[in-house]
């Protein structure tokens, strides 16, 4: 299949540090090229990658210091326009930049191109209309949790494919001794990190904080992360770190504190943390329980109380045990697999149409795929 992967400017891929979305578009951008797949990248010019890379901005918006974010839009509407000039190269489409492609999708879907969305964030209130306007292309979400909490009775939800992660980065010896606690990802109030400060406090155990503070979450981290840091000295804040660091700070901890404050659309942190071998603590929200399994890999709990009172349990859990739901659920190939099966769907439905047309109902002109 000629496919084209749609990444965002704002981060590279994969990303230097902290960027989810991009770490997948990486992964399932490599892994399609190593099973034949003729890949085209659309991405910063700095991102690493197999594929024919596309770009409109040498390196990550998120560290141009000459590009304020007034300016940021700018560059998405530039690789667009890249996409539709080259759109008769593609068979597929996938776009993983968000709510901004989905005009673009519209009229590249209307001319006969295949086209797919991953929804890495949530549907917010500021966008939710977009979305609306363009709810008949198919999207797919990365938890039963974000389809069911990300308006399912409007949006066409094709597909729930779950993030994917490369195990065999995180396998190794468990010799190394694991002391106190980690916090790992963007610093800000949704993710709860003054409330990880306090459970630690709480347990009189050392943690770490690695990440990084986006603009949006500097008022927070001024007023709610640094005078915790400045009155716990078990509490380290280390910044953002790269793969190698994160890989060695999750076999080193005890556990990941996750008291996240919304509804996680899926948690790579978890996930990378079952296949360091390492349990998490997190509150009950989003995806927490499709990715972790109470009492076995993890103790989920509403409050700050419940992880505190619970925490003996995470030294009967076992690294094989974390290991090996990150190995069943969360693998690259299982990823990649899932979207390839979604692919082959919607080109064979397109082919379908375009042989028998009278079998295909036309809601607004734009074809629903069947794929659940």
């Amino acid at each position: 299949m000629r496919i084209a992967q749609l990444a965002t400017n704002v981060e590279s891929v994969p990303p230097g540090g902290y960027g989810g979305t991009e770490l997948i578009v990486s992964l399932l951008t490599e892994e399609l090229i190593a099973r034949g797949h003729e890949v085209t990248l659309f991405a910063t010019g700095d991102s690493k990658t197999k594929a024919r890379l596309i770009s409109t901005i040498a390196g990550p918006l998120r560290t141009a210091t000459d590009q304020p974010s007034t300016r940021w839009p700018a560059f998405d509407i530039r690789t667009l326009i890249e996409l539709e000039k080259r759109q008769g190269e593609f068979d597929i489409v996938h776009n993983h930049m968000g709510w901004q492609a989905l005009p673009c999708l519209n009229n590249l879907h209307k001319s006969g191109l295949s086209v797919l969305s991953t929804n890495h964030n949530p549907v917010k209130d500021y966008v939710r209309d977009i979305y609306f306007e363009y709810a008949k292309l198919p999207f797919i979400a990365i938890s039963e949790s974000y389809a069911r909490l990300n308006y399912p009775e409007r949006i066409n939800y094709a597909a729930t494919v779950y993030n994917g992660i490369d195990i065999n980065l995180f396998a190794g010896s468990d010799q190394k001794i694991r002391e106190g606690l980690l916090f790992i990802g963007r610093l800000g109030q949704d993710k709860g990190t003054a409330k990880a400060i306090d459970i630690a406090r709480a347990l009189d155990m050392p943690i770490t904080l690695a990440g990084k503070v986006d603009k949006n979450d500097e008022d927070y981290f001024q007023k709610e992360v640094q005078p915790r840091l400045a009155a716990y000295d078990k509490a380290k804040f280390i910044g953002e770190v790269n793969l190698t660091q994160k890989i060695e700070l999750y076999k080193s901890a005890i556990a990941v504190v996750y008291p996240i404050d919304f509804e996680e659309p899926f948690g790579l942190v978890m996930a990378e943390s079952l296949a360091a071998g390492t349990p998490v603590m997190a509150f009950d929200r989003g995806s927490v329980r499709e990715v972790l399994e109470d009492k076995v890999t993890a103790v989920i709990g509403k409050t700050e109380d419940d992880l505190i009172k619970r925490f003996p349990e995470i030294k009967k859990m076992s690294a094989e045990a974390c290991r090996k739901r990150a190995f069943d659920n969360f693998s690259v190939k299982k990823m990649v697999d899932s979207y390839e099966h979604v692919y082959i769907q919607l080109l064979d439905q397109k082919n379908r149409f375009k042989s028998e047309p009278e079998h295909f109902s036309d809601r607004g002109g734009l074809l629903q795929p069947e794929l659940k």
